[in-house]
């Protein structure tokens, strides 16, 4: 049977500047999109807080929110939302 041949040696190369720089760039967005993300998904909880009323499912299904349901939920623990209290609010007031 035939011996495979060994590895093959690589040529040396060193990136031009014009690839590092799009590496450099492409890395620096990828640390914006965190804080960012951070922002909106803060903006949310911050969103399901204001309003008791609020289920986590109606955020869920909305087009203009990129995450699901779990998502949701894990933000909902991560920035300590209130449980929901459905009618809550109109109960207090009605006297």
């Amino acid at each position: 049977m035939p011996r495979k041949p060994g590895p093959q040696p690589l040529p040396d190369h060193k990136l031009s500047d014009e690839a590092r720089a799009a590496i450099k760039a492409w890395e620096e967005h990828v640390e914006q999109e965190v804080v960012l993300r951070e922002a909106a998904q803060k903006a949310l909880a911050d969103e399901l807080t204001a309003n008791p009323d609020l289920p986590v499912a109606v955020l869920a299904k909305l087009p203009e929110v990129p995450w699901g349901i779990g998502t949701l939920w894990n933000i909902v623990g991560k920035y300590d939302v209130p449980a929901r209290q459905p009618n809550k609010a109109k109960r207090a007031g009605e006297s």
